[in-house]
C-alpha cells in the first residue's frame, strides 16, 4: 500500500511538473513574440473550420467553439498592450505556484504514509488481541 501511494505521488509530481514546464515554456514563448502576437491571434481567428471535426461533434457545436475563441481573441487583443509586460512575470510565478502544488503532494503523501503506518499497527494489535 505505500509503495503504490508512492507511485502515484511520484507520478502525479511528474504530470504536475511537466504541465508547469510546458505552460512557462508557452509563456516564454508569447512574453517572446510581442507585437508579432496579435498578427497571429488574427490568423487564428481567420482558420476554418477543420472538416475532420465533424466526425467528433456536430457542425453547431463546432462553429460555437469557434465563434467562442474568436471572441476570445477580440477580446484579448483589446488588452493586449497591458498584458504584454505582464507576461515576464508569467513563468516565475508558474515556477512558484509549482512549489506551492509540490509541498502540498508531499505533504498529503507523508500524511497518507503515516496513516496507512497506523493502520497497519492497529491491524496488528487488534488481530494479536483476538489471537488470544
Amino acid at each position: 500500500m505505500k509503495i503504490a501511494l508512492a507511485i502515484a505521488t511520484v507520478f502525479l509530481a511528474l504530470l504536475w511538473t511537466g504541465f508547469i514546464g510546458l505552460s512557462a515554456a508557452l509563456a516564454n514563448w508569447l512574453a517572446g513574440q510581442g507585437v508579432d502576437l496579435q498578427g497571429g491571434l488574427q490568423t487564428i481567428v481567420q482558420w476554418p473550420v477543420p472538416p475532420w471535426i465533424a466526425l467528433w461533434t456536430d457542425a453547431g457545436t463546432a462553429e460555437a467553439v469557434r465563434a467562442t475563441i474568436v471572441w476570445s481573441v477580440e477580446m484579448l487583443a483589446a488588452v493586449m498592450p497591458w498584458i504584454m509586460p505582464l507576461l515576464d512575470w508569467v513563468a516565475p510565478l508558474l515556477w512558484v505556484i509549482w512549489a506551492f502544488g509540490m509541498v502540498g503532494l508531499v505533504v498529503l503523501a507523508a500524511v497518507g504514509l503515516l496513516l496507512i503506518g497506523r493502520m497497519r499497527k492497529r491491524a496488528q494489535f487488534t488481530g494479536a488481541r483476538y489471537a488470544d
